[in-house]
Parts: C-alpha cells; sequence; structure tokens
C-alpha cells in the first residue's frame, strides 16, 4: 500500500470516526470540476432525496469543494448547476448513518460523464447520469437565518479538504488503484451533443435516466425550495461585510459555535505620549500589541427556534459602550449590563414563501456597508460613513423574504446605536436587501423618527444606501476577482429649542437644512460617501484593497467623541464644545491602501495604510490627549496645570498610521 493510499485512508477513517459520534446521519462532500480538471467554484449544488421528503442546498467554494452535513441516510440525487456548463446531475448516491459519502463531479469534456467517487457503503448501481443543456439556476434558497452571508458559510468540509491539500498535491485527484478504500461508481456516458443546444421543443421535459422514475416517483423538473440558508443560489461570500469562510468548524446539529479573533499593532505617525488614539472604531492605542477583540458564541437552531448570541471581550467591550449616552436616562447600569454582547437575540421562523423571522434582541445594524466584525472587511479601519454610524440595534425585527433574491427587515429599536432610549421615541427603519444574482448586492437602510440626543427632543432622519458588484472571475487566472462597492448616507436632525429638564438652558432649535437666516435656528445635517476596491490573487490567499470617503457633518452631531481626559458621549468635552452644537461644521476625509494574506479561509494577516484627515484639529498629536498625572476629575472635565495655567490636549489635524493585525474566524 502506498504512502498515499495510506494517507488517504487515514483521512477517511478520521472523518468517518467524527461521524460515528452521531451516528443518526452522514455526510456528502465533494469537488466539482471543469474540463481541465480545474475547481468551478460558485456552483449551486442540490441534494434531492429519492423518497423527496429532503431537498439541501450548497455553494461550492473557489476551490470547488462543497458539502452537506448532518444528511438523513438514504438515496440522494445531485444536481451541480454551473454557469458555463449547465446542469451535472448524478443519478443516485448513498448516504450511510456515520459514514462520509463523497461525490465529486467533474465535467471531462463535452462526450464525457461526471465521475462519481464515494467512501461511503457502495450503494448500487447507479443509472446513467443526465447532463442537461444549460439552464437557469434552480429556485434553491431561502432562510430562517439571520445573516446575509452566503449559504456555503454554514457548511463543514473539513474532511474532504484535508484530502484535498494535504493528500493530493495541487489539489489535484490522483488515479485510484484497485488498493484504495473507495469504489468509483460505473457512469456511462451521456449522448453524443449533450452538451449542444437543444433543438427539440424548449418546453420539452429533460431527458431521465432510465430507473429515476422507479426509484423517486416523479422526478421534479425543479428542484424544490430550501427553506434553510439564505441567498443560496450564488456564493456571495466575495462581498464586504460577509465571512469569506465556506466551511464552519463547530456546526452541529442543535448549535453552530463562532471564534473570532482580532489582535493589532498601530504605528501612528504622530506617535502619542499616551498611546492613544481617538475618533476611530478600529483600534484604541498606538505603539501596542492590542486585543481589539474576542468574540465567542454562535447560533442555536431548533424546531424554527432561532437564537444567536455572541459575547466580546477585549478593547471594544469599552470602546463601543462610551459612544453611547442612552444609559445615562435613569437607573441600573445599562452600559456595564450589554457591553460584553456583541449580538444576543432569540426568534422564531415560519415556512412563510421564502421564510419570515421575528427576532428581538441586540442584533447588527450594517448601516454603513461594513461588518462590525474586521475579519469580514476589505480594510481594517472603516471609513467616516461606517464609523459614525451605528453599529448595534436594541430591540424588534422582522426578516421577510418573499423570493431567494429579495429580504425586506423592519425594525422597532431603542435608536440610534444605543442599549436603552435617550427620550420619549423609540426608533423605527428598516432594511431592503435585493440580490438579483450573484455579482450584484443592493441595500437600502432607513431609519426615522428616533430621539437620539440626551436631553434634547431632536428627531433624526437617516438614508444609508449601499451597493456592491463582482467586475471580473476567472479562477484559472493569478488575479482570479475583481469586485467593488460604493456607499452614499445623508441624513439630519430637526426639533429641539425648549427646556427639557427644569433649570437648564433650552437647547438650540435645528432643522435639516437652513441658510441661517432664522435667529437661532441652525443647520444640522450629514452627508457622506465611501468607495472600495478589492483585488483577489492565487486562488484566495491574497488580496489587495483601496478606498476611502468623506463627511460634512454641520454641528458635528455624529462625529466620535475623542475621550480627552476620559471623555465620553455622556460627560461631553469643554475641549470640543463644537461638536453637538449646531452651526459647528465637522468635514473629514479618509482613504486606505490594505494587503491581505489569507493562507487558510479562517485566518487574515493584514497590513493597512490609513490617511485622515480634518477641518479642525481632531486628530492625536504628539503630547497625547491624556493630561499629564492621568485622567484628574470628573469624566471629560477641564484640567490645570500646578502653575494654574489650562491644560490642553495636543491635537492634529492629520493622522497617518500603519495597522497591523492578525484576524481568526472559526
Amino acid at each position: 500500500m502506498t504512502k498515499r493510499t495510506c494517507l488517504l485512508t487515514a483521512a477517511l477513517f478520521l472523518s468517518t470516526a467524527a461521524l460515528n459520534a452521531q451516528t443518526t446521519f452522514g455526510t456528502i462532500a465533494g469537488v466539482v470540476r471543469d474540463p481541465s480538471k480545474a475547481p468551478i467554484g460558485g456552483a449551486t449544488i442540490t441534494a434531492t432525496k429519492l423518497d423527496g421528503n429532503s431537498i439541501r442546498t450548497t455553494i461550492s467554494g473557489s476551490d470547488g469543494i462543497y458539502t452537506f452535513s448532518d444528511v438523513v441516510p438514504g438515496n440522494y440525487s445531485l444536481i451541480a448547476q454551473t454557469d458555463k456548463f449547465g446542469e451535472i446531475t448524478v443519478a443516485s448516491i448513498q448516504v450511510v448513518a456515520g459514514r462520509a459519502a463523497r461525490a465529486d463531479m467533474a465535467v471531462m469534456g463535452p462526450m464525457s460523464a461526471p465521475a462519481v467517487i464515494s467512501s461511503a457503503t457502495p450503494a448500487p448501481t447507479p443509472a446513467p447520469p443526465v447532463v442537461a443543456p444549460p439552464a437557469a439556476a434552480p429556485a434553491a434558497t431561502l432562510s430562517p437565518g439571520t445573516t446575509t452571508a452566503s449559504a456555503a458559510a454554514a457548511n463543514s468540509t473539513g474532511f474532504l479538504r484535508r484530502i484535498e491539500r494535504e493528500i493530493l498535491p495541487g489539489g489535484e485527484t490522483s488515479p485510484k488503484k484497485d488498493s484504495d478504500p473507495v469504489t468509483t461508481a460505473s457512469l456511462t456516458p451521456p449522448p453524443a451533443g449533450a452538451f449542444d443546444k437543444p433543438t427539440a421543443d424548449p418546453q420539452a421535459p429533460a431527458p431521465q435516466a432510465p430507473g429515476d422514475a422507479a426509484a423517486a416517483g416523479a422526478a421534479p423538473a425543479t428542484p424544490p425550495v430550501d427553506l434553510q440558508t439564505p441567498f443560496a443560489f450564488a456564493d456571495f461570500t466575495w462581498m464586504m461585510a460577509v465571512p469569506r469562510n465556506h466551511d464552519s468548524v463547530f456546526d452541529g446539529k442543535y448549535f453552530s459555535g463562532e471564534f473570532r479573533w482580532d489582535t493589532n499593532y498601530i504605528y501612528d505617525y504622530n506617535h502619542p505620549i499616551d498611546h492613544t488614539l481617538g475618533g476611530t472604531t478600529e483600534g484604541t492605542r498606538t505603539g501596542e500589541i492590542v486585543l481589539q477583540e474576542l468574540n465567542f458564541g454562535g447560533d442555536f437552531h431548533w424546531d424554527h427556534m432561532q437564537g444567536r448570541v455572541l459575547m466580546q471581550i477585549g478593547a471594544d467591550s469599552t470602546a463601543v459602550p462610551r459612544n453611547d449616552a442612552s444609559p445615562n436616562v435613569g437607573q441600573w447600569d445599562v452600559a456595564n449590563a450589554y457591553r460584553y454582547i456583541s449580538e444576543g437575540y432569540a426568534g422564531y421562523h415560519l415556512d412563510v414563501q421564502h421564510g419570515l423571522n421575528f427576532q428581538a434582541g441586540i442584533f447588527m445594524s450594517y448601516i454603513g456597508l461594513f461588518s462590525y466584525y474586521s475579519f469580514d472587511n476589505w480594510t481594517y479601519q472603516p471609513s467616516y460613513v461606517s464609523s459614525n454610524t451605528p453599529w448595534f440595534f436594541n430591540g424588534f425585527r422582522t426578516q421577510w423574504f418573499p423570493t431567494n433574491k429579495l429580504k425586506f427587515e423592519p425594525w422597532l429599536i431603542n435608536g440610534w446605536q444605543s442599549y436603552a432610549k435617550f427620550n420619549g421615541k423609540p426608533g423605527v427603519g428598516g432594511q431592503i436587501l435585493w440580490r438579483p444574482n450573484g455579482n450584484w448586492d443592493f441595500v437600502w437602510n432607513t431609519y426615522a423618527l428616533g430621539q437620539d440626543t440626551l436631553n434634547t427632543h431632536r428627531t433624526r432622519l437617516h438614508e444609508d444606501d449601499s451597493f456592491e458588484y463582482k467586475q471580473y472571475e476567472n479562477p484559472n487566472h493569478l488575479m482570479h476577482r475583481a469586485a467593488m462597492t460604493f456607499t452614499f448616507d445623508i441624513g439630519c436632525e430637526t426639533g429641539g429649542g425648549q427646556v427639557v429638564i427644569a433649570g437648564t438652558t433650552p437647547a438650540p432649535k435645528v432643522e435639516c437644512f437652513t441658510n441661517n437666516n432664522k435667529t437661532g435656528v441652525k443647520a444640522q445635517n450629514f452627508i457622506g460617501a465611501m468607495a472600495y476596491e478589492r483585488l483577489w490573487f492565487d486562488k484566495d490567499k491574497f488580496a489587495f484593497s483601496f478606498g476611502g470617503g468623506w463627511i460634512s457633518n454641520p454641528g458635528g452631531y455624529l462625529v466620535l467623541l475623542p475621550p480627552v481626559n476620559g471623555a465620553n458621549a455622556i460627560s461631553g468635552s469643554p475641549y470640543f464644545t463644537q461638536f453637538g452644537s449646531p452651526g459647528q461644521n465637522f468635514a473629514a476625509y479618509d482613504y486606505q491602501l490594505s494587503f491581505d494574506w489569507m493562507p487558510t479561509q479562517f485566518v487574515t494577516w493584514k497590513v493597512e495604510f490609513t490617511q485622515r484627515g480634518a477641518n479642525v484639529p481632531y486628530f492625536t498629536g504628539p503630547g497625547g490627549i491624556t493630561p499629564p498625572g492621568g485622567n484628574t476629575g470628573a469624566p471629560g472635565s477641564l484640567v490645570y496645570n500646578p502653575d494654574g495655567s489650562l491644560w490642553e490636549p495636543d491635537l492634529r489635524k492629520q493622522e497617518r498610521r500603519w495597522i497591523f493585525a492578525l484576524m481568526v474566524h472559526l
């Protein structure tokens, strides 16, 4: 027995042993290849149980690998839908409890059939496969899930990847020998011209392999809809704010675990003496190795019930709550109660059309496009449109999928990235997400009615719209993918002018847009945009991203307050009286150049250069923003030097820095 055979035997034994821990289910996995043996990424694979009681759909990764875990034992037919080669059909493969069944699907040429290799107990010799002419992708998506990530990320292909990457050099399937512990199913090539355009009646049903009707009754012309995965008709792992994983390491029947790690080292050209960054959401310290965020938790799923919890520790667990002033309303320490939770909600799914979810708790907003989690983003430092808009909401949402390409998601929430409610009105809003095909993504976010300024009855309106476009993809080229994004935001506040707390001065009255001719009325609005481009190289091993954005925010009502002398959203700062004060404009720009090395789908090493600038001194300078003796007095209060003079923070209009980061997502 050769060394290769021994390794293959060991890998299959380990995968089978792992499955035996849950002997109720089996696994199907394989590789989809084109006639040149190159992997076919983005193919839609549908597994249909021949008794019609189980439908599963997934997407092949850029390396052609696909998998179905927790598969009910029985005989299945497989269909791989590809853009170039149409449908590749496998008539039957047997799944045995506690075993891994491998089904490689390869288009060997216009006269050849796909090859199927099964590591499960051999099924009876299947009927000849049918290779149909190119057709539209089957309607095979839906989601009780709550993210917009590709359905492919929900499946586990660990054992197959070990075979492909460690045992078979270059990912190529080596010739099988009689001594190998696998059996090759006997398949008959399709008739000549199977890949040609049909000349018969286009409305006629596709040819059916002999025996199919007997085994499965009348096989449906179009596979039924998969009610378990969102937007599964294409692979969207190329997108900004979507995890790029095709596998889930901790996927299980009742709970799918998740682990995230984000560590950075930031080199700031200003060299602040107190190592403190200001006005940023990704990165808090400079010149130090920082655990920015450590997340652990996952998704619960059983019998239409949903639940997600993701805990957070690290710098973000203090940096995020400090930008929320709502805990100052009333008693109980809301900020500390929630600071270690990045996501926490429960819900229920109904099989209505392509899915209907009802969920309540803390969930991601995705206003501003960027994900809260750096691993999911093209650049590490988000632009201002993203940094100054919400990362999360606390409240209730409904997700309705009328089709497999469209989602409507209304919200009823406490407010604008707020744990509690600032004043008397909650916020309302929603999202419309449309993915017409695998190359486009459109999202419209609207927020309204919330009174989100502490002790000021100002009503906030905001519109955030983005699109993403995959411009190019060819897995056989060195630079094999290119994509871009564009986001535009506009918003404003209106109201004020009345006394909220007895004995205090009325807050200035503001309007969305004004010529400032009205006495005491100022403009309070926000406008901004950002755009990014990303290029992928060497089968997702490397990537280069570049882009940036700008904002104009008269009154600075959405500008992140630098933590001068411990200032936070509740304390405010006398050193920054212009922020939140109508008529004081804040305008800023930024750009990023980012390079990623991604040795596996779970790990990203990133090097990034960021340049940021503003029309007022805003960024930490060499002297720092911390008083010489440390934070003094109440948070955000004025500090005096020993000689009685007023201490001043060192602030600059420009900031340049390098970011080095290690990010993990399992």
